[in-house]
């Protein structure tokens, strides 16, 4: 079977990724949390969480980046992305991500994939999956 490839929605996909760390990076949850699409999965090292309502996301996910992510987390940075998939609804992204400490100094780096998809016209990271605890 031939893969078709659908460029416009791998790049709607990616441009949502990078709004998601732009968000994180600057402490802005209200766009974070719009481009994160409820069910939302989180397939880490630990375990499997399923945030079934966007107020569980709200409450929940925060406090567990902060505790993942270390006292001297300052940002993220997408060290790079690439489309594996696509459809006009849904995009695998493979993907790294390094988290810093203020100084610059690299804190962890994980390669990741992560599962957009457009719903209501709107991309967003669906479900995400990583070796980061």
């Amino acid at each position: 079977m031939k893969e078709t490839r659908h460029l416009e929605s791998e790049a709607q996909a990616i441009k949502a990724d990078e709004a998601f760390i732009a968000a994180l990076n600057a402490g802005n949850n209200q766009v974070m949390f719009e481009v994160m699409h409820i069910p939302h999965i989180r397939i880490s090292g630990k375990g499997v969480v399923i945030y079934n309502t966007k107020e569980e996301l709200e409450r929940e996910y925060l406090n567990s980046f902060a505790s993942r992510a270390g006292e001297t987390w300052h940002h993220t940075e997408m060290d790079w992305v690439q489309a594996l998939h696509s459809s006009e609804d849904k995009v695998h992204l493979y993907l790294q991500w390094t988290r810093y400490d203020e100084d610059g100094s690299a804190l962890a780096t994980y390669p990741a994939l992560w599962i957009m998809t457009k719903i209501h016209g709107n991309w967003g990271a669906q479900c995400r999956s990583s070796f980061a605890p």
